[in-house]
């Protein structure tokens, strides 16, 4: 295993170019665009990790 783990939200999707770039450690961090809490209690209750919920599931819990 290469270390990468591939989640169901990107099945069927590409990850736009700027997923694979560089972070910028001096540059404020991009605001989250999914409520993590809410996603992280739904994923329990569903007996599922995050990354085993679909593009569908997520996009639920989108800001």
């Amino acid at each position: 295993m290469n270390g990468t783990l591939k989640t169901r939200y990107w099945d069927g999707h590409q990850p736009p170019n700027s997923y694979y770039e560089p972070i910028n450690p001096y540059k404020a961090a991009q605001k989250c665009p999914f409520n993590l809490q809410e996603l992280s209690r739904y994923a329990r209750k569903q007996g599922k990790k995050i990354a085993e919920l679909t593009r569908e599931e997520v996009q639920k819990f989108s800001n």
